[in-house]
């Protein structure tokens, strides 16, 4: 399973983020976002998709994510204490979303949004160049915008439907949604 390649390096990253080793932090850090890229993809071609396989993967993308928070403070905590207010906003985000989802619908189904894949797309590309550039601030707030956005979304599709259809992509027509063309970007 390409989803547990996350999970194995995840300790690593860690490890890696502790003692300063960005290069090694950002080569293990990429074969994690390689892994989330493909992983479904694979499954769905060889038919080997799974409920148990597209909770996993969501379970190692809120692992890789909210330890985004303790790679930026391991390798360059400025980022963090400059941005502190943005940080809180974004956890109460994820708090409130969380909350709504437990409470709502029991932790089901697992929405697979435009704005979460475009997200965590631009969380695996960008996190690292954090680290390697002197004016971050683009590279956090677009990250944090794209993950608020999907946080949005989803807490108002808990919200406002008692049923949720997996297949569901965003709350906007695909037509309409600039989002839904990031997202078929084969990047």
């Amino acid at each position: 399973m390409i989803t547990s390649i996350r999970f194995v390096l995840a300790p690593f990253l860690i490890y890696f983020a502790y003692t300063k080793e960005l290069m090694l932090f950002s080569i293990l850090f990429y074969i994690c976002g390689i892994s989330d890229y493909i992983d479904g993809p694979i499954a769905r071609r060889y038919n080997m998709a799974s409920e148990l396989g597209s909770f996993l993967d969501n379970v190692a993308d809120e692992l890789l994510l909210l330890s985004g928070l303790v790679f930026i403070y391991l390798l360059k905590p400025e980022i963090m204490i400059d941005n502190i207010l943005a940080f809180v906003v974004f956890l109460s985000l994820y708090m409130i979303e969380r909350i709504l989802f437990i409470i709502l619908h029991k932790g089901k189904p697992r929405l697979h949004l435009y704005s979460g894949k475009t997200f965590v797309r631009a969380f695996y590309v960008f996190l690292p160049v954090m680290f390697y550039v002197s004016n971050y601030v683009v590279y956090l707030y677009l990250i944090l915008s794209l993950g608020a956005i999907t946080l949005i979304e989803q807490s108002v599709i808990y919200i406002k439907y008692k049923e949720i259809d997996v297949e569901m992509k965003s709350l906007i027509n695909p037509k309409y949604n600039p989002l839904s063309y990031i997202y078929k970007l084969p990047i």
